[in-house]
């Protein structure tokens, strides 16, 4: 199966909105729908997992629904460093 082409949204520890659900949450991971190991429910080839910046439960959504939100924060990690450059 070929690969569709690169990701180009928020990288992960940024402030991502996800057009689906409304939400705004920080990216943890974009995923590849074949990297997975359990049912993930998805009709596009990758998974994008966010979790409120307040904490709280994960969610996931097809990544084609991840977009950039007016005024996206960075978010450390837990060295203090942005995880993404």
């Amino acid at each position: 199966m070929s690969r569709p082409t690169p990701y180009k949204g928020p990288k992960v520890g940024q402030e991502a909105y996800d057009a689906a659900t409304g939400r705004v949450g920080v990216l943890q991971d974009v995923c590849h729908v074949d990297d997975l190991i359990f049912d993930h429910r998805m009709s596009g080839p990758r998974v994008a997992f966010l979790r409120p910046a307040e904490g709280g439960r994960e969610w996931m959504t097809d990544a084609r629904n991840v977009r950039f939100p007016e005024g996206a924060e960075k978010y450390s990690d837990v060295c203090g460093e942005p995880r993404w450059e």
